[in-house]
């Protein structure tokens, strides 16, 4: 076998592994609801279409970014640290979203309040805990 047929099967199996992870990926967020519960919570449901649209083309164009390294130098420097600080922004939402959509799934809340015995300043708890993601993501990402 030559060296340019190799690299052709190891791009081929590449690229069937991305689709069926991304794949994957898409099936647990429908199955989970992110997007009709977010849609009910805003009460744009006639969106949908356009949430599940805009979902996929996230996860293309991530997955792109990630694969092809992109040159941002011939933007100017403020453009440039703007795109990518909205695009941590942005993931930090997803990802927060997502971890709400599988603690309300699983029943987390309600389980955690029965196992811990808190009664009482449950906001205060939930509260702390997103102040204490946003405070460890900033630290991971910024200083460290």
């Amino acid at each position: 076998m030559s060296a340019i047929m190799i690299k052709g099967i190891l791009a081929w199996i590449a690229l069937a592994a991305g689709f069926a992870t991304a794949g994957g990926f898409v099936a647990f967020i429908s199955l989970i609801g992110i997007v009709p519960r977010l849609s009910a919570i805003t009460k744009t449901a006639s969106h949908i279409p356009l949430y599940e649209t805009s979902l996929a083309l996230g996860l293309i164009s991530m997955n792109l970014i990630s694969l092809y390294a992109v040159d941002l130098s011939w933007l100017p420097h403020v453009i440039a640290s703007v795109i990518v600080d909205a695009g941590g922004l942005f993931t930090g939402i997803f990802v927060g979203c997502l971890a709400g959509a599988l603690a309300e799934v699983i029943n987390i809340v309600p389980i955690l309040s029965r196992r811990t015995r808190l009664r009482k300043g449950f906001p205060y708890f939930i509260k702390a805990a997103a102040i204490g993601k946003c405070v460890g993501s900033f630290l991971q990402f910024y200083i460290f």
